[in-house]
């Protein structure tokens, strides 16, 4: 059984950071490479060699003199604190072009999450099946399920409404793809992807780099 040791509290830049490595070390174990020093963390994440050794030890973790940290333990201690482990069952809220291609996205898996169950508010939709799932009501969603988290991927019309459904259902975590900022009571963390900002400052950094 692989020895799990004591995390600190972790910040929420650590915390944000915390898939970036497991990415890279599933590369780094995929590739049959045991250890891996805080400088090559640091180079892959783009950060300072200090940050990855602060994040690290967090973590509670110590490096080996001349080798670095374990690439097994350090992936298995943040795939534990990001529930890889035991795997997240997921809600998915909006059948449409987005939500038809997050049913698609087999990324979910790799993180242990899993797209469990998919609603609308559609007439049209609900009773459907898309890519394999049953289209549910999402007026229907209660508190008899099994799922702590959501993706929102509705029109910022109804995106609260919808959040109110999911937080009287128990719904503890989403993740909003929603245009617009959702309210939600203090125990619920959510997390906004707004793709048009993501795509304005990216064109910022293109056209800052050609002129």
């Amino acid at each position: 059984m692989t020895h799990q040791p004591q995390a600190k509290k972790l910040s929420t830049r650590t915390l944000s950071r915390l898939p970036q490595y497991l990415h890279y070390l599933d590369a780094l174990r995929a590739a049959g490479i045991a250890y891996v020093t805080s400088a090559q963390l640091a180079k892959a994440l783009g950060c300072s060699d200090a940050l990855t050794r602060k994040d690290v030890a967090a973590l509670g973790h110590s490096g080996r003199a001349g080798l670095g940290y374990s690439v097994d333990a350090l992936r298995y201690t943040i795939a534990h604190i990001l529930g890889v482990t035991s795997g997240r069952r997921v809600l998915l809220v909006g059948a449409g072009n987005l939500g038809a291609a997050l049913m698609s996205y087999e990324g979910f898996g790799d993180r242990g999450m899993h797209i469990t169950a998919v609603a609308d508010s559609d007439p049209a939709k609900i009773g459907t099946t898309i890519n394999g799932y049953t289209i549910v009501d999402i007026h229907d969603i209660g508190t008899d399920h099994d799922m702590e988290l959501a993706i929102v991927a509705v029109p910022g019309s109804v995106a609260q409404e919808v959040a109110d459904i999911l937080v009287d259902a128990g719904i503890t975590g989403i993740l909003n793809f929603a245009p617009r900022r959702l309210q939600v009571p203090d125990h619920v963390k959510i997390q906004t992807v707004d793709l048009s900002a993501e795509l304005q400052i990216l064109a910022f950094h293109r056209d800052g780099a050609s002129g």
